[in-house]
């Protein structure tokens, strides 16, 4: 992420000289001002990655700790699937621009950037996590009739709400990515990339709906941290995505309109930054009852 960081710093520095990108969508946006809010981003995930590693890490408080990850982790991780194909497409898009603006080298160390960290989040906060609390994550999802705890019914509604509207917003979104028209407005507008990006986040949202509906219902033989983790990501992707698209969705017009119809679009960054929530807030019930049960 350092080599990320470096860069939008000097993008910041270079836009507050009356530099930077002003055609497409920055015509409407402000260059530095949102490198520096990226900035502010690439340096909290380089102190993320640092405490997930070291010692002292240990000794920070979990929701200072565990709130970054869960966007990051959102972020990035859900893209790993996606990170080689795009990233060449996003090479034969800079050779087909030609652009003069900005050297050939820096979108490539970018992507290697993201892809370096998101594969380190993959690994080293399923690590710390288990470290550090141990006993919320051994077992099985049913484990000796894994606890409901006093907050059960709550997390039975929620995650019935959560995996309706993860159904309603990722079928969908599954069907387009997989090149069905109907309901779109522009079907002909969607590129290769959309419907990688599109079919992705269809997948986690059925992912997050699966996994919160398996480990609410307390049936499965499945090792507790295999849907934990799953979800984790999963519940992040939705709210991460869903927020930072909802804002740009707000601040600009993007030069190459979505093939969705504007109205699905809002209802899918809003109602699944509220879902990816709605699952966290079951995440933190559950894990806390199975880490309550095991210190009796």
């Amino acid at each position: 992420m350092l080599p990320y960081f470096v860069i939008k710093v000097f993008w910041t520095v270079d836009g507050l000289r009356g530099g930077g990108l002003q055609d497409g969508a920055w015509s409407t946006l402000d260059w530095a001002a949102v490198n520096a809010m990226t900035v502010g981003m690439a340096g909290a995930a380089i102190l993320l990655g640092l405490a997930l590693g070291q010692q002292w890490g240990m000794r920070i408080p979990a929701w200072l700790l565990l709130s970054p990850a869960w966007i990051g982790m959102g972020f990035l991780v859900s893209m790993i699937p996606l990170l080689p194909v795009m990233l060449l497409l996003a090479g034969e898009d800079w050779d087909a621009a030609g652009s003069a603006s900005l050297p050939s080298w820096e979108l490539p160390l970018i992507g290697l950037s993201f892809a370096g960290f998101a594969l380190g989040l993959a690994v080293a906060a399923p690590l710390y996590a288990g470290q550090r609390w141990p006993e919320a994550f051994a077992g099985r999802v049913d484990a000796e009739g894994a606890p409901a705890g006093a907050s059960g019914p709550l997390q039975v509604t929620a995650a019935r709400i959560a995996m309706a509207v993860c159904a309603v917003i990722g079928l969908p979104q599954l069907y387009w990515g997989a090149g069905g028209t109907l309901g779109l407005e522009r079907p002909g507008a969607g590129d290769l990339r959309w419907h990688l990006l599109t079919a992705n986040d269809g997948l986690w949202a059925l992912i997050a709906a699966w996994g919160v509906w398996t480990l609410t219902r307390r049936r499965s033989g499945m090792r507790f941290r295999v849907p934990v983790l799953l979800t984790w990501v999963a519940s992040g992707s939705l709210f991460a995505w869903g927020s930072w698209r909802a804002l740009f969705m707000f601040a600009t017009t993007s030069a190459y309109p979505s093939p969705e119809p504007p109205w699905a679009l809002a209802l899918e960054h809003h109602f699944g930054a509220l879902a990816g929530l709605l699952i966290l807030l079951v995440l933190l019930l559950l894990i806390g009852d199975r880490g309550h049960a095991s210190r009796r």
